[in-house]
């Protein structure tokens, strides 16, 4: 009898050691699948904002190019390149919105001092009359925003940045382009793009 009992007792031992051995591989699969979802719900998120960036971009671009309209006071900004409408950290206000001056010597540059984000930013549509929905379910937050600043140099160019947000407010992506304006009304061109994937520490330092 006793040693029937000792059995009894060393297989109750292992069922509960296989227990919590199948207890632990359950929470680990667990929490694998959470960090899993939580994954993909961010990389989902960052291409969102990037998208948001992009038309930013783009929309930076029509405005250069006259979106605004042939009468426009902001086209007329653009068609004369009248430098001395491009401010420091981007603070004009009205058809000015949003033009920088290029920083000199060691100072930091326009767009990563200026309040992009904010005030100083562009909001997408804004001279162009453009839409992008924002705000409900898998939508961006908030509209994209940009801005535009007047590089020196004896062939005018311009460097836009742009920053999109995610359904996230926290999902920020800044994106930079190159713009050239063509003459005669025609469309310019992209010289070429980043990310900057560093834009909050850089504006903070900044600021």
């Amino acid at each position: 009898m006793r040693r029937i009992r000792s059995e009894r007792g060393a297989a109750l031992v292992t069922m509960l050691f296989l227990m919590l051995a199948l207890l632990m591989m359950s929470l680990s699969s667990a929490r694998g699948a959470l960090a899993g979802a939580k994954s993909a719900r961010y990389e989902r998120d960052r291409q969102m904002a990037h998208a948001a960036a992009e038309a930013a971009l783009r929309d930076a671009e029509r405005d250069i190019d006259g979106a605004a309209g042939p009468t426009s006071p902001r086209t007329a900004i653009f068609a004369a390149l009248d430098a001395a409408v491009f401010v420091e950290r981007c603070r004009g206000q009205a058809e000015y919105a949003g033009l920088c001056k290029a920083a000199t010597g060691k100072a930091a540059p326009a767009w990563q001092a200026a309040d992009l984000a904010g005030r100083a930013g562009v909001e997408y549509g804004r001279f162009t009359g453009r839409t992008l929905p924002t705000g409900v379910a898998t939508l961006p937050a908030v509209a994209p925003r940009y801005l535009i600043e007047l590089l020196p140099g004896s062939h005018p160019l311009f460097r836009i940045t742009a920053l999109g947000v995610g359904a996230d407010p926290g999902t920020v992506v800044v994106l930079q382009s190159h713009y050239r304006r063509a003459a005669g009304g025609q469309p310019g061109r992209r010289l070429g793009w980043r990310e900057i994937a560093n834009w909050p520490e850089l504006h903070r330092a900044a600021s």
